[in-house]
């Protein structure tokens, strides 16, 4: 790592080891001080001699490092676990520091700056003196091996003293540099919430200027001078505010041009902590003669550091603006060798990118950074802050440096050799890569089990990345965030991604000579690898585990160690990076139905301690907005548990009546507060049942009682009025003869009629012009005999008002009074004319049509009455049965109407087919007034008709009666549920034309943001609605609410979750111990079985002996367990 401010480059900061001294600097490893290492100038010639001896033994750099990596790796188990990097990676790594290591023996000075990095690189591990002698003897032995005689004792003890050194600086730096990592956590933790409260204050400020711009308008000009002074404040303020939305657009240091604005000062952001309100009021009022010079001060990190590289001339933007972005998981994430050298090596990628060719120069980035902090800490910063600050980003820049510069070159390197690739090529490099991959680590088939197609796409894919990260760093790192998290949900373990990774590194080598293709494919697939494992490691939390098992025990478990401050964010969301995955989400789309019920239930419990409540309804529909929608669509059997768990009932009965709390705000309104679509979804299921659950009848009758009806109802009053009309105009006045004569009845009359066609048909069809348009631009449309159709005419309402407006046009263009108009002009409005004579009949049918599809449109009212909506229902269920005996009926009569018609007979009502089928059909419904002894003398006619008879009046009528009176009785079940979602689907068309102003008038009036009561005087939790039902309709035999005493800290679990886990543990305990319990009896009964025979030549005795031991063992054993 970066040089230490606190070591010495003077003589006495040096470890001078003479000849005589480095054995004894072999044996030992120093951890109490980290100074240069001088090793006598043979030896290290010595060292020098052997290590090149040593790397001349193998063809290649990886295949050293690959001997090296698999000495350590073999040799030492226990610190198998530390590598976590595939091992293609790691080896290159390790034989690249080794080599620099070895190196710069000759520069001590470096050689402890390049000692130190690696250490710093190393800090979350848990390096020990054990450890690192283990190690270092590993490493020498490999040498040792491979060099035999060539390796001098003198180089080895050397080899022995370098290695102990170093292992020596790891344990140093961990131990001293922990104070650093403190301070620097410390210091951007409060220079980072100023960003926050910056924020928040602009907002402040923006309202603060909203109000008072108000207050002048209602103050009113109360004095001229008074006017222009205030007047002067408000505008300059709201100038001021425009200002500073402009300079944050700018993404440069507008901080330079923020001067007075002339008469008034701009107002600062706040106080110390730029959050508040009264400071900010007070800054408004300020005058021009005390801040007309002054300049506002930046208050947060980003704007200093632009005003600091403003002012020392380096500009902003570019590669400064990337470095800046990514300090803050930098500085976080310092402790973290592994993340930190991850994150350099994406900033490496990124400043390459916006670059453009330039070198950049880090030094400058860190003057301004360290100017910054300076001014925003200025109590705090002392030489601790310094040395630290120095020390973290001296450690950043050497590597930035590595890999700076040469991301162009790899890109360029890889997409050449990808493009290169013929088709078959790369099929035969996808092959290759599972053949090895399998071949290696054979478990890895276990996660691989889809088709060949499937493989092949997931390694295109890997070429695909190992090129994006290139040209677009941030979107893919976005994508590879998504991409791990789905692989936590897969359960696929992070140990795979390192043979995998190895496995294509090792085909694509093998595929090209060009090493500068290999080496940029090898850095940008670890960089995809480590950026998987990442946020693999980071998803994979014991909640995700207990789902991808699908196992409610170990949900519970889980989930009990959660702080009850966390516990609902643990069930909802895994966030690593930007991406973020939810359990509840995952365990439905997976179809592990027990882990999700078990999260919504755990979500819907009521628990209390002293101080608060915890329920988990606002974070669930927060956190997942289209939750019912998901439900509806992918797990409905999951409904019921959730609408249950939106009902609190009391345990408290008064005067027979229970207090009941449905807790429905977001069933009736979204987060943006508009109408939910909560009625919507659970239409689309169609469940009679979940119609009649409490929580959907407390949300529709809320919605009909308070809103609906009424719009519905004024809805249909043009309905009734059109109606009333039409039967005046139509079946009234004109039949009434005393009447019809008079000139000022036929002049209603024409009126009437004009209104239908002009209003009422009009209405219907704008309304299905707009309709159709809008399901068509929506391409919402359904297809019937090959013709597509808009949606709605799905609905039959909707098909009897086209079928309406057809019909009045129809009657318009065959309208008597429009056609007698030109013939008897004296006598009109009137239809008796010449003109009229041929289409009165016509007019009439067409009328007919009219008022009985007019009539059936009534039966929409139908739904103001639940029992009425319901009978209605019923009818229309039963017509399917209906005209399932009609299709019978009718083949009868054409079979026994045909048959009869080519008998020879003298019966004249049966002399052909239509005469015999209207005959038969009469006989059917009793209307014939014939006698059947007037077939006497024709036999074979009496028969045909007997057959008839029996086939249709005994058969079909008594089989429809039978299926009419079982779909009754099956529709009468659910006939509330079939008429509630009637209703229902009254109600969500009804709230799409509702005024804005009527639903936010209708929302307040619920109180959904006041607390509800659980009992008098327990204030609860808000967003519910509270009514009172009869004590017996519900059975509560204790509080539905878990109340916990001891310790109100948000940071605690639940004490009772922690027993309940440890009761869920002694349960599966002896389910385990019984289970043990039965196997051992089955197995010693088998054997019984077997030695049966060898048994049957003792006697009884030794039997009733044998079965006592038996029974002994078995009770023994259960003992023992």
């Amino acid at each position: 790592m970066g040089s230490d401010s606190d070591s010495h480059s003077d003589a006495s900061s040096v470890v001078a080891i003479d000849e005589a001294n480095v054995e004894d600097a072999a044996e030992e490893i120093n951890i109490n001080i980290f100074e240069e290492l001088r090793l006598p100038k043979d030896t290290v010639s010595s060292m020098l001699q052997a290590w090149q001896r040593f790397l001349s033994c193998f063809d290649t750099r990886e295949a050293c490092g690959s001997a090296l990596y698999g000495v350590v790796f073999e040799s030492v188990p226990s610190l198998q676990t530390l590598f976590k990097t595939p091992k293609v990676i790691q080896a290159l790594r390790m034989i690249d520091e080794l080599d620099n290591l070895v190196k710069h023996l000759q520069k001590p000075k470096e050689l402890k700056q390049y000692a130190e990095s690696i250490a710093f690189r190393h800090l979350n591990f848990e390096v020990t003196v054990p450890r690192a002698m283990i190690f270092r003897d590993a490493l020498v032995d490999c040498l040792k091996a491979e060099l035999c005689d060539d390796l001098s004792e003198e180089a080895r003890m050397g080899f022995m003293a370098l290695f102990g050194w170093v292992g020596g600086a790891h344990i140093y730096t961990k131990t001293t540099y922990g104070d650093r990592l403190k301070i620097l956590r410390e210091s951007w933790t409060k220079v980072s919430s100023r960003e926050k409260n910056e924020e928040v204050a602009r907002i402040i400020a923006e309202d603060v200027a909203q109000t008072a711009n108000k207050e002048e308008e209602e103050k009113g000009e109360k004095s001229a001078n008074d006017d222009a002074s205030e007047g002067s404040v408000s505008e300059d303020f709201s100038d001021h505010v425009v200002a500073t939305k402009q300079e944050e657009s700018q993404g440069c240091c507008a901080f330079l041009r923020r001067r007075g604005l002339g008469s008034s000062a701009a107002p600062s952001a706040g106080g110390k902590d730029g959050s508040s309100r009264k400071n900010v009021a007070d800054g408004a009022e300020r005058t021009a003669g005390n801040a007309s010079n002054a300049m506002v001060v930046p208050m947060t990190f980003s704007d200093m550091f632009r005003f600091n590289a403003q002012v020392m001339g380096f500009g902003v933007g570019g590669w400064m603006d990337q470095i800046l972005h990514s300090l803050g998981d930098i500085v976080m994430n310092a402790a973290d060798a592994t993340r930190l050298h991850e994150e350099c090596d994406l900033l490496s990628l990124r400043i390459d990118k916006v670059s453009t060719g330039q070198v950049p120069n880090l030094s400058q980035f860190k003057s301004c950074m360290l100017a910054s902090l300076r001014s925003l800490l200025p109590k705090e910063w002392d030489t601790n802050y310094e040395v630290a600050w120095n020390w973290l980003w001296d450690n950043v820049a050497q590597l930035l440096v590595k890999t700076l510069g040469s991301s162009m070159q790899w890109e360029a390197a890889v997409n050449t050799f990808f493009a290169s690739l013929a088709d078959d090529t790369r099929y035969e490099l996808r092959a290759s890569i599972y053949d090895r991959f399998f071949a290696s680590t054979p478990a890895g088939q276990e996660y691989f089990k889809q088709s060949d197609t499937r493989l092949h796409f997931i390694v295109e894919k890997v070429f695909t990345f190992s090129m994006e990260i290139y040209a677009d760093p941030w979107q893919l790192i976005d994508d590879l965030s998504a991409l791990g998290l789905r692989h936590v949900g897969y359960g696929v373990p992070t140990d795979m991604f390192a043979p995998f990774v190895n496995a294509c590194v090792d085909v694509i080598k093998g595929a090209t000579e060009d090493g500068i293709a290999v080496i940029g494919f090898r850095t940008s697939l670890g960089i995809v690898a480590k950026q998987l494992v990442r946020t693999v490691a980071e998803g994979s939390t014991i909640v995700m585990k207990a789902v991808n098992a699908n196992s409610r025990k170990m949900l519970q478990r889980a989930i009990s160690c959660a702080p009850r401050g966390q516990r609902f964010q643990w069930l909802l969301k895994v966030q690593v990076g930007t991406q973020s995955i939810s359990p509840l989400y995952w365990a439905i789309e997976s179809g592990n139905v027990a882990a999700a019920d078990e999260i919504i239930k755990d979500l819907l419990a009521f628990r209390a301690d002293r101080e608060r409540y915890y329920y988990g309804n606002d974070a669930l529909f927060e956190r997942h907005q289209d939750i019912i929608n998901r439900l509806c669509r992918e797990a409905p059997m999951l409904m019921p548990t959730l609408l249950d768990g939106l009902i609190w009932r009391s345990a408290r009965t008064e005067r027979g009546r229970r207090r009941v709390n449905y807790y429905v705000k977001h069933l009736v309104v979204n987060q943006e507060g508009d109408a939910a679509e909560f009625l919507r979804e659970i239409c689309t299921i169609k469940d009679p049942k979940i119609m009649v659950h409490p929580v959907v009848v407390t949300v529709s009758d809320t919605l009909w009682n308070g809103l609906v009806r009424n719009h519905f109802l004024l809805s249909r009053l043009w309905f009734l009025a059109s109606l009333l009309i039409f039967m005046l105009s139509e079946a009234i006045l004109p039949k009434e003869p005393d009447i019809s004569s008079i000139w000022e009845v036929r002049l209603v009359v024409f009126f009437g009629r004009t209104f239908m066609y002009g209003v009422t048909m009009t209405r219907l069809l704008i309304r299905f012009a707009w309709k159709s348009c809008k399901d068509i631009r929506r391409r919402k449309t359904f297809k019937f005999m090959g013709i597509p159709l808009p949606k709605h005419l799905h609905n039959a309402m909707a098909v009897g008002n086209l079928a309406l407006a057809v019909l009045l046009m129809l009657m318009c263009t065959y309208e008597p009074m429009y056609q007698c108009l030109v013939s008897v002009p004296k006598d009109w409005p009137t239809m008796d004319c010449e003109d009229a004579e041929d289409i009165r009949w016509t007019y009439s049918a067409l009328g007919l049509l009219a008022m009985a599809v007019h009539w059936s449109l009534m039966v929409d009212l139908a739904v103001f009455s639940t029992g009425l909506s319901a009978f209605v229902l019923v009818c229309a269920q039963v017509l399917s049965e209906i005209g399932r005996f009609l299709v019978a009926l009718i083949f009868l009569l054409l079979t026994f109407g045909s048959a009869i018609s080519v008998l020879e007979h003298p019966y004249f009502e049966m002399r052909d087919i239509p005469n015999s089928v209207l005959c038969l059909f009469s006989i059917t419904i009793l209307l014939y007034e014939d006698d059947y002894r007037t077939l006497m003398e024709e036999p074979a006619l009496l028969t045909a008709v007997l057959l008839f008879v029996l086939a249709s009046s005994i058969l079909l009528m008594n089989l429809l009666i039978a299926q009419l009176n079982s779909s009754y009785v099956y529709i009468y079940q659910d006939m509330v549920g079939f008429a509630r979602l009637n209703r229902a689907q009254k109600i969500v068309e009804a709230l799409a034309n509702v005024n804005k102003q009527h639903w936010s008038t209708f929302v307040s009036s619920l109180c959904f943001d006041q607390p509800l009561e659980f009992n008098q005087g327990d204030v609860g939790v808000a967003g519910g609605i509270q009514i009172t039902e009869p004590a017996s309709e519900h059975l509560v035999l204790k509080d539905s609410i878990l109340r916990f005493g001891g310790s109100c800290s948000m940071e605690l679990e639940w004490p009772e979750e922690a027993k309940k886990s440890e009761d869920l543990d002694k349960l599966t305990k002896i389910e385990k111990l019984a289970k043990k319990v039965l196997r051992r009896v089955a197995q010693e009964a088998r054997n019984g079985r077997t030695s049966k025979g060898s048994n049957q030549g003792h006697g009884p005795g030794t039997s009733s002996v044998s079965s006592g031991q038996n029974e002994s063992r078995a009770g023994m054993s259960l003992a023992d367990d």
